[in-house]
């Protein structure tokens, strides 16, 4: 299940670099960390919810675009209206 969170191949192109490295090169580290909680968010609200996905692997999800947001792009967010986005889904994924 590891491949399926952390590097999916349908987010890796040959010859191109990974998505989300993309994102930030094309949109900027704010806009990718917007979309990082989003999806993150995204995640946990329909965790378990969706026909074959685990709720488990959601959560995983969830966890990953979180962290990356958390270790990457945290200062790119820092006074924005993206901080309660980022405290709401701390939140959670403790509770979940």
């Amino acid at each position: 299940m590891t491949e399926l969170i952390n590097h999916p191949s349908h987010y890796n192109k040959l010859g191109r670099k990974e998505c989300i490295q993309e994102m930030i090169e094309l949109y900027g580290r704010h806009v990718t960390a917007i979309f990082c909680l989003g999806n993150a968010y995204k995640y946990l609200y329909r965790a378990g919810e969706k026909d074959g996905s685990p709720k488990e692997q959601d959560i995983e999800k969830a966890k990953w675009y979180f962290n990356f947001v958390d270790t990457h792009l945290n200062s790119a967010i820092r006074g924005s209206k993206c901080v309660k986005l980022f405290n709401d889904v701390r939140k959670g994924l403790k509770s979940a």
